[in-house]
C-alpha cells in the first residue's frame, strides 16, 4: 500500500488535468487530496488510490507556486515529506539558491515519460503506438463535440427528447419542469439530462426522489439506457450504514442515489441528512403529488422538496399533468423551481393572461393564416419592431416570442398531438361467460382477481380466460409477437406453464421474482425475430421501464384498479417508434365486476382507444360511486354514472384543448434545432471508427472477442490479456456498436465512447504508458538508409475544472511534430496518413539497438520538438480565450436582453455565467504541453 503523509504531492492517474495535488488529510482507510489550481478536492481509498507520487530527481526542473523555474541539486525526506535544495540563474548571471518544501511546488507539472521510456529501451509495438495516437484523437474530438453526454445513451433519435436534453443538459444548475404527456418519454429526457450533467461535470452528485413503486424502474432505466449505477436507499440500507458508523451521513456514501419520497417524509433525521449531503441535482418524479395552496401551504411531500430545492442548485420536476390539477397546483411546482420569480399567485395569473395573448399571436405566425393589420400591430407592440408577412420574418418573430414567453425556459410540455407519429390503438374486447363458481359478492379484490387467492393454479381449471388465451394464440395471433400483462407473478407462472408445456407455444416470462439477468434474457428471447418467443408474459413490473414496441398486440389478462397503471401497461407498446396500430385484447367475464371495470375504462374514461389526460382526475372524483357499482351490480344506475362521467370528460377535454399553449409546445421542441441534433447524432453513428478501433485494440492486447452474425460481439477477458484496469467483468459481456441493435437487444451493452468499458480503455491509454513509444522502419527511396526521423505527439492541457470544458475552445488539442535527423521541421510537409503505408514493424531487439546507438540525436530532436510545441501555445491561448469568451458572451448577452421581457431569467444564472467565463479565460492563459507519444523512424530501402 502506498504511504501517505500530509504535505506530499501526488498526481491523479485518471485526471491529470487537475494538476499537482497535495495531501491534506489521511486516516486509516482514505486520503484527501487538494488540487489547488482546479480548486477541487478528491477523497480516495488508500488501498487502491489511482495516484502517482511525484518526486523530482537531481538535475530535474520544477516550478514553485509563483511559476519560477528551479533546478534540483539535492533533496531529503523528513516525516515522509520531501525538502528540495534548488538553484536558478538570475538575469544578472548570479545563482540563487534556496530550500523548497514540496508543499510549495506549483500545481502545473510536465512529465516526459515517453522519452524516459524510450531511452530506457521500453519500446512498444507499432500497433499499440497507432492505437494510442488514434485514441488521443478520438478523445480530443469528443471534447469538442457539442453533443457530449448525449452520444452514449441507449435511446432512439427522437427529436423532442434530444432537443430537451440538449437545451437543459448544457445549463449549469438547471431548474425545469418536464411535463410531456404519457408515452413521450419524460424519464428518458431526465436520464439524458442527468447523463449529460455527469459527463460534462456540471453535476457530480444526484438525488432522485420517486414513489416506492417506481424506484426499481428508475434504477433499471438509468443502468440500461445510460450506464449509470444508482443506489436505492431504503430504511434497511440507511440503518445498516448508520449502524456501522453512527457519525456518518448515509447520503454521503454514494454519488448517485434513488430514494422514496416517503422515506424522508416519515423520517426527519434522514430528511435532514439528505439536505446536508451536498447534492448538485435533485430529480422528482410524479411531481403532481406535491400539493400546495396559498391558504394552507404545502403537504408533507411538497415541504420536503421545497427544503431540498433551497439547498440543491439543480432541480428537475417530472409530471404528465402540469395544469390539470388546477392552476394553483401548477404555480406551486413552478414556485419550487424559482421562488423569487414565482412569489405571488395573483401576479402569476396576470402574467399568464398576457402570455395567453402572446401564444394566440404565435399560433397565427405558425399557421398559413395571413397577418392582418391587427396582428401586425400586436406583434409590433410585443417585439418593438414591424413584422412583414414573409416566411423569414415570421420565423424570426416566432423565436423572439419563444424566448420572451413567461415559462418557456423552465417548462417543457410536449403533447402527442404536437409530436404526432403515433399509429393509434384499438380495443378488442373478449366477453366471456362466467362460470357458476365465480364470486359475484364479497370484497372487490375477490371479485376482480380471484385467481390470486389460489397460488397453486387450481383456478385455471374453471377460468374461461385460459381457454380463450390458448385459442387466440393458436389462431388469430399465431404469427404475431404478443405481450401479456397480469397483476402478479404466480398468475404469470401458471399461465406460462400451460402455454409452454400443454400447448407448445414459445414463451418467455418477466416478473419480480426473477433476477435482472433472467429478465434481460427473457426480453432478448422475446425480441428475436426468428425462433424467438411468441408471447412474453409479464407481471405488473412488465409495465415499468421496458419498451416492446416491436410488438403491437397487448393482452390485458386482468385490469388494474388505477388508470395510470393501465396507461403504463398500454404505454409499453404505444410509444414513439411504434409502427403499427396497437391491438389491446381485453378478456372479461360478463355480469361481473370485471365487465363493469372494463366499461368504466372503455366508455367513461375512453382510455383504451386514446390516451386520457383526464382519467386519473375523473376516477379520483368518482371513486366512491365507482367502488359501489363494482361491488354490486346496480343495473341502470351504472349507466347513469357512465353518462355523467362521459359528459365531464368531454367538457374537460374541450377545456384542455382550448387551453393548449402551442407556443409552449413549439418551444419544447423547436423543429429545426431538433432535426439538426438528430442529424448530427445520425452522422456520428454512421461515421464512428470505434468498432474497427476496438477490434484492433482487443486483437493486440489478447482480449477475447467473438463477432456474431446478428451485429453483436461477445467480449471476455483472457489469461493472456496484456492490459489491466479495464471495466470488464470476468464473465465478459455481449455488446453492440449499433444504436438500432441496442434498442432491440437490451441484454447487449451499447458501446460508445461514453460507455464505461470504452472509457476505461481510453483512460488506460491516456494515463498509462500503453503505446507511448515505438521504433519503426520507414521504407523510402527518397531518404538515405539509416537516417532517423523523430515524431512526437503532445497534448495541450489547461488546469481548470472539468465543467468549464475549456479545451473545446482550442483550434487543436493535439500537436504533432516530425523532425528529420538534422532538425528540419517536416510536420506540415508530411502528414501521418502519407507516412502510414510506408511504416513497418521493427522487432524489439533491433529497436533497442537503434535507440542505444542514436540516443543523442533522439534527445536533441525531442527537446527541439518540445520547444516547437511550446511555441504554438501563445497563438493557441489567444484563439482559445477569444473563442471561449465569445461563446459565453453570446449566451450572457442573450439572457441579459431577455431578462427585460422574461422574468424567468434568474440574475444568479447570469452572474454564474460571467464568473465561469472569467475562470475559463484565465485557465486558457496557462496552457502547457504534455508529451504523449514518441516514435523513431529508421529509413530503409523498400
Amino acid at each position: 500500500m502506498q504511504q501517505f503523509a500530509i504535505g506530499q504531492r501526488w498526481l491523479s492517474d485518471t485526471e491529470t488535468e487537475l494538476g499537482l495535488g497535495v495531501v491534506i488529510d489521511v486516516d486509516e482507510r482514505s486520503v484527501s487530496i487538494l488540487f489547488p489550481k482546479s480548486d477541487e478536492t478528491r477523497v480516495y481509498a488508500k488501498s487502491n488510490a489511482p495516484l502517482s507520487r511525484i518526486v523530482f530527481n537531481v538535475k530535474d526542473e520544477l516550478h514553485d507556486q509563483e511559476g519560477i523555474a528551479w533546478r534540483v541539486e539535492s533533496f531529503e525526506e523528513r516525516f515522509g515529506v520531501l525538502k528540495y535544495h534548488v538553484v536558478r540563474t538570475l538575469s544578472s548571471g548570479e545563482k540563487e539558491q534556496k530550500t523548497l518544501n514540496e508543499t510549495r511546488i506549483g500545481a502545473q507539472i510536465q512529465l516526459s515519460k515517453p522519452l524516459d521510456r524510450l531511452l530506457a529501451s521500453q519500446v512498444d509495438i507499432k500497433a499499440w503506438y497507432d492505437l494510442r495516437v488514434e485514441a488521443l484523437q478520438m478523445q480530443a474530438n469528443m471534447n469538442n463535440n457539442p453533443l457530449k453526454g448525449v452520444i452514449g445513451a441507449r435511446v432512439g433519435l427522437i427529436p423532442h427528447q434530444l432537443y430537451i436534453a440538449h437545451e437543459v443538459g448544457k445549463r449549469f444548475a438547471p431548474r425545469v419542469l418536464l411535463a410531456d404527456e404519457v408515452g413521450l418519454g419524460k424519464t428518458i429526457e431526465a436520464g439524458l439530462i442527468i447523463h449529460q450533467q455527469l459527463k460534462t461535470a456540471r453535476a457530480e452528485r444526484i438525488l432522485i426522489l420517486v414513489p416506492d413503486s417506481l424506484q426499481y424502474q428508475w434504477m433499471i432505466e438509468m443502468r440500461r439506457r445510460f450506464n449509470l449505477n444508482f443506489a436505492i436507499f431504503d430504511l434497511t440500507r440507511t440503518a445498516a450504514i448508520r449502524e456501522h458508523d453512527p457519525e456518518l451521513n448515509p447520503f454521503s456514501t454514494e454519488q448517485c442515489i434513488i430514494a422514496s419520497v416517503d422515506l424522508m417524509v416519515d423520517h426527519d433525521d434522514l430528511r435532514e441528512q439528505a439536505i446536508d449531503a451536498g447534492f448538485d441535482l435533485l430529480v422528482v418524479d410524479e411531481a403532481h403529488h406535491l400539493m400546495w395552496s396559498e391558504e394552507e401551504g404545502g403537504n408533507d411531500r411538497y415541504d420536503l422538496v421545497e427544503e431540498l430545492a433551497e439547498k440543491i442548485p439543480g432541480v428537475l420536476l417530472l409530471t404528465a399533468t402540469p395544469e390539470q390539477l388546477g392552476v394553483e397546483s401548477h404555480f406551486a411546482r413552478l414556485r419550487l423551481l424559482d421562488p423569487q420569480r414565482f412569489s405571488a399567485l395573483d401576479r402569476f395569473l396576470d402574467e399568464e393572461e398576457k402570455y395567453h395573448h402572446t401564444a394566440k399571436i404565435a399560433e397565427v405566425l405558425m399557421s398559413d393564416e395571413p397577418l392582418t393589420q391587427s396582428h401586425r400591430y400586436a406583434l409590433e407592440k410585443l417585439l418593438g419592431h414591424v413584422i412583414e408577412d414573409q416566411p423569414e420574418q415570421r420565423y424570426q418573430a416566432i423565436h423572439e416570442l419563444l424566448d420572451r414567453h413567461g415559462t418557456g425556459r423552465i417548462l417543457f410540455r410536449n403533447t402527442r398531438e404536437a409530436i404526432q407519429g403515433f399509429p393509434g390503438r384499438d380495443c378488442r374486447p373478449a366477453p366471456l361467460v362466467a362460470p357458476q363458481t365465480w364470486s359475484m359478492t364479497g370484497k372487490l379484490r375477490e371479485q376482480m382477481w380471484p385467481e390470486e387467492a389460489h397460488i397453486n393454479g387450481s383456478w385455471m381449471q374453471t377460468d374461461p380466460r385460459v381457454m380463450w388465451l390458448l385459442e387466440v394464440l393458436r389462431k388469430d395471433l399465431k404469427h404475431n409477437k404478443v405481450l401479456l400483462i397480469a397483476r402478479s407473478g404466480p398468475v404469470v407462472e401458471a399461465l406460462e406453464n400451460v402455454l409452454r408445456l400443454h400447448a407448445g407455444i414459445r414463451t418467455a416470462m418477466f416478473h419480480e421474482a426473477m433476477t435482472l439477468l433472467e429478465r434481460d434474457q427473457a426480453a432478448a428471447y422475446f425480441a428475436e425475430e426468428v425462433n424467438g418467443a411468441q408471447i412474453l408474459l409479464c407481471s405488473e413490473i412488465g409495465s415499468e421501464g421496458r419498451n416492446f414496441q416491436f410488438a403491437s398486440d397487448l393482452i390485458l389478462f386482468d385490469l388494474p384498479a388505477n388508470p395510470d397503471v393501465l396507461e403504463q401497461r398500454i404505454g409499453r407498446l404505444d410509444r414513439i417508434g411504434q409502427e403499427n396500430r396497437i391491438q389491446i385484447h381485453v378478456p372479461y367475464l360478463m355480469g361481473t365486476a370485471q365487465e363493469r371495470m372494463f366499461r368504466w375504462y372503455n366508455e367513461a374514461l375512453n382510455i383504451f382507444n386514446h390516451i386520457s389526460p383526464t382519467a386519473q382526475t375523473l376516477q379520483e372524483n368518482f371513486i366512491a360511486d365507482l367502488k359501489s357499482h363494482l361491488l354490486t351490480d346496480l343495473g341502470s344506475d351504472f349507466d347513469d354514472l357512465l353518462q355523467e362521467v362521459i359528459q365531464q370528460r368531454q367538457a374537460l377535454e374541450v377545456e384542455l384543448q382550448e387551453g393548449r399553449d402551442r407556443l409552449l409546445e413549439y418551444n419544447s421542441c423547436r423543429p429545426l434545432v431538433a432535426q439538426n441534433i438528430v442529424k448530427a447524432l445520425d452522422d456520428y453513428d454512421d461515421n464512428t471508427t470505434l468498432p474497427m478501433f476496438m477490434k484492433r485494440f482487443m486483437s493486440s492486447t489478447n482480449i477475447d472477442f467473438d463477432e456474431q452474425s446478428n451485429g453483436t460481439v461477445i467480449i471476455k477477458p483472457s489469461d493472456q490479456m496484456q492490459v489491466s484496469g479495464l471495466t470488464l467483468d470476468e464473465e465478459g459481456m455481449t455488446a453492440t456498436y449499433y444504436r438500432d441493435q441496442a434498442q432491440i437487444r437490451e441484454d447487449a451493452e451499447y458501446l460508445t465512447l461514453e460507455h464505461p468499458f470504452i472509457e476505461s480503455v481510453m483512460e488506460m491509454i491516456r494515463t498509462q504508458s500503453f503505446g507511448s513509444t515505438n521504433v519503426a522502419m520507414l521504407k523510402s527511396n527518397a531518404i538515405k538508409p539509416g537516417t532517423v526521423l523523430v515524431e512526437v505527439w503532445f497534448k495541450v492541457e489547461a488546469i481548470a475544472p472539468k465543467a468549464l470544458n475549456v479545451l473545446a475552445s482550442l483550434p487543436t488539442q493535439l500537436i504533432r511534430v516530425l523532425l528529420s535527423e538534422n532538425g528540419q521541421d517536416l510536420s506540415k510537409k508530411i502528414d501521418p496518413t502519407i507516412l502510414k503505408p510506408h511504416l513497418h514493424h521493427l522487432d524489439g531487439n533491433s529497436s533497442r539497438q537503434i535507440v542505444k546507438a542514436r540516443r543523442d540525436v533522439i534527445e536533441q530532436r525531442y527537446n527541439q520538438a518540445l520547444d516547437l510545441a511550446k511555441g504554438y501555445l501563445p497563438e493557441l491561448q489567444t484563439q482559445g480565450q477569444e473563442n471561449y469568451s465569445k461563446q459565453w458572451q453570446y449566451e450572457i448577452d442573450r439572457l441579459v436582453y431577455l431578462k427585460q421581457f422574461n422574468p424567468s431569467i434568474r440574475e444568479d444564472e447570469i452572474e454564474r455565467l460571467k464568473k465561469l467565463q472569467q475562470e475559463g479565460a484565465q485557465s486558457l492563459g496557462r496552457l502547457s504541453v504534455v508529451p504523449e507519444a514518441i516514435q523513431v523512424l529508421v529509413a530503409v530501402k523498400p
